[in-house]
């Protein structure tokens, strides 16, 4: 699916997705100082320590990781916003349609939760209907499994 939309609400959308993810970053990070959490793993020598520790780093990471992602296509989005008045915000499964110019690889949940940000950025920059129920459409389309990735990209604009 391709929306022609302003670039002000898609990079607004994606600010606040990536300021959501780092919170839940660092949320998951405060579940102990690190004092705690040596007390609480430490001198322990069974695999299901280090399979906790992993999960926890792990979960920590992949917020990180996923926030670091969509920023750096922020700058992408500006460059194509150059070219003309809108962006065309493109998403469909990987390998399912050309690639875009300018694109991350993220789980359907994931794209989800963007898109329902940059709806309501849209919607409080006073988008129009019909760019909100694309949006919504596209919200709607998402489905698969959660190792499944989508291509959740930026071209310029064709009128």
């Amino acid at each position: 699916m391709r929306i022609a939309i302003d670039p002000v609400p898609l990079v607004l959308g994606i600010y606040a997705q990536a300021g959501g993810l780092m919170h839940r970053a660092v949320a998951r990070a405060e579940d102990g100082d690190p004092q705690e959490l040596g007390r609480r793993f430490g001198g322990r020598r069974d695999e299901s320590v280090d399979r906790e520790v992993q999960r926890l780093v792990k979960a920590v990471h992949t917020e990180v990781k996923t926030s670091d992602k969509l920023l750096k296509k922020t700058s992408d989005i500006w460059k194509i916003s150059a070219e003309t008045d809108l962006v065309e915000l493109v998403v469909h499964r990987r390998g399912e349609d050309e690639d875009p110019r300018s694109y991350v690889l993220l789980r359907p949940d994931d794209v989800r939760e963007i898109l329902r940000s940059v709806r309501a950025a849209a919607e409080g920059a006073g988008e129009g209907s019909e760019t909100l129920e694309a949006l919504d459409q596209a919200i709607e389309a998402i489905a698969g499994r959660p190792s499944e990735y989508y291509t959740f990209g930026f071209d310029p604009w064709e009128s």
